[in-house]
């Protein structure tokens, strides 16, 4: 199970929204910098990075920041929001970008999500699935697709998609435990790997889904937990490793 600590940017803060509501906004860090900084120390390989404005479809000086960060910090980045064309994710991943999370756009264009495959491999490209009552959301997690997940993630493995990131939002920053019945029945019908998203608290949180391993899910992210000091993310990794060493 590989954890991967969230960074979520808005207007170029570190902020927390709670299920997705851009209403319900915590600003844990002006200097993004000293996050990520923060997360290598702690033992930390790869960083999920959200650009919030680009979901949301707003102008910000979160490019800026990420393209700063990219440059100061040698760390795997998974990079999504607001990334709509081909020429966006070649930007990304010209600029240091290991992955890129395509989520509105993998709903409302399916077909980049092909193109994308093509060009840059399916290594390269991550398509994030918000789920809420039953149906994967669009536009930061505002609007419904009306499309169920099972459909969604047949169409997006058909085109080549090897691994999904799976929020339940109703969950997401609410600390209250991840949706591992949800987790369970959605990455047991799909053959792409699975990525955990949304109410992570604690070390045993994630230790509760390593059951889940033989249904496909292999990582987990977290963010406001950390940023809370409910989740010693130094502990969690070294708790993780231990996990690991015994194993082999």
């Amino acid at each position: 199970m590989e954890l991967i600590p969230a960074l979520d940017l808005r207007k170029g803060r570190c902020v927390r929204l709670s299920q997705g509501d851009p209403d319900r906004e915590t600003c844990y860090e002006t200097d993004p910098s000293k996050i990520v900084a923060d997360f290598i120390a702690y033992g930390a390989s790869k960083l999920h990075l959200i650009n919030l404005d680009g979901a949301f479809g707003e102008g910000s000086v979160n490019p800026a920041v990420i393209k700063g960060l990219l440059r100061e910090y040698d760390i795997n980045v998974e990079l999504g929001g607001g990334i709509r064309t081909l020429e966006d994710i070649d930007f990304w991943l010209n600029k240091g970008v290991s992955q890129v999370i395509l989520g509105t756009s993998a709903i409302e264009a399916p077909e980049l999500v092909s193109q994308a495959i093509k060009k840059f491999g399916n290594d390269a490209i991550i398509v994030g699935m918000d789920v809420k009552d039953g149906r994967v959301t669009v536009r930061g997690w505002r609007e419904d697709s009306f499309l169920s997940p099972e459909a969604f993630s047949r169409d997006m493995e058909n085109r080549g998609v090897t691994r999904f990131i799976f929020t339940a939002v109703e969950t997401d920053g609410m600390l209250c435990g991840p949706a591992k019945d949800a987790l369970s029945r959605f990455a047991r019908g799909v053959t792409a790997k699975v990525t955990a998203s949304g109410g992570v608290s604690s070390v045993e949180d994630i230790l509760g889904l390593i059951d889940l391993e033989s249904d496909g899910v292999d990582s987990v992210i977290a963010g406001r937990a950390i940023y809370e000091g409910r989740l010693d993310l130094k502990e969690a990794f070294q708790v993780l490793y231990d996990l690991n060493k015994a194993e082999t």
